[in-house]
């Protein structure tokens, strides 16, 4: 009867990982800067220009959202969720601004190969767990300002995404031992790590409506959609339905 050895070495690096094309484009760091600048000039123009009619508020936000799969490019649907740090309301609770990091997780799938060659089982295993994770800042407007409880808003605004691949990867070789005819070593080589298949600006608009519940509370009825969110032959744009409940302090 065979005996079989194994001789196991494990490293942790951050190789091409098996979805081709990980290497994501990089914005200009102007165009990082000049966006950030524009932002924080927003901020603080509307912040002095307007009195406060409510207070900031923190909101968590559960939902989904449909774009093409990275896996097959068919139309999926995933869970998403959300966190909301918003202003206080402000020009008689019409105007506030919104930052949000939110994602979802677009699944996994394992690869298996393996190929005999002068006398060696060639063994590879791939196993990748894909993620969506983005920065959206939206600027949102209550038409009906302090007149109502219940408020609808439209906003738009600009986000930032990143496509990860987290992968595992495993090599094995079997092959019969030269010196010791039926014993067979196995040598197994192991990394893993994260790539940034995709990443990117785009732009949104949002619209949805607020409830109140008690004094601080308000319920969350939120849709976005997402426009050119397209990096390395991805596309992740296309609508998201939210619900979700926000305390304003």
């Amino acid at each position: 009867m065979a005996r079989t050895h194994s001789a196991h070495r494990e490293e942790h690096a951050t190789p091409s990982g098996p979805i081709p094309g990980s290497a994501a484009r990089h914005a200009p760091p102007w165009r990082r800067s000049c966006t950030g600048v524009c932002m924080a000039g927003i901020v603080l123009a509307w912040s002095a220009c307007g009195l406060a009619a409510s207070g900031p508020g923190l909101g968590f936000k559960i939902g989904v959202q449909t774009l093409d799969s990275p896996i097959d490019l068919e139309k999926t649907t995933r869970t998403r969720y959300e966190l909301e740090l918003s202003t206080a309301r402000f020009f008689d609770d019409h105007f506030d601004l919104a930052f949000t990091a939110g994602g979802s997780s677009l699944g996994s799938f394992d690869t298996y190969y393996f190929d005999e060659t002068e006398g060696a089982l060639i063994e590879e295993f791939y196993t990748d767990d894909l993620s969506l994770l983005d920065l959206r800042l939206a600027a949102r407007f209550y038409p009906l300002g302090d007149a109502s409880d219940i408020r609808p808003y439209v906003g738009a605004g600009v986000g930032y995404f990143w496509f990860f691949d987290r992968w595992d990867y495993t090599y094995a070789e079997t092959a019969e031992d030269p010196y010791f005819p039926g014993v067979y070593n196995t040598f197994v080589d192991k990394s893993d790590g994260v790539d940034t298949a995709a990443k990117g600006f785009f732009p949104f608009v949002t619209a949805g409506v607020t409830i109140p519940i008690g004094d601080v509370g308000e319920l969350l009825f939120d849709f976005q959609y997402d426009f050119e969110k397209k990096d390395n032959g991805f596309d992740f744009g296309g609508p998201i339905y939210m619900i979700g409940a926000r305390f304003r302090f």
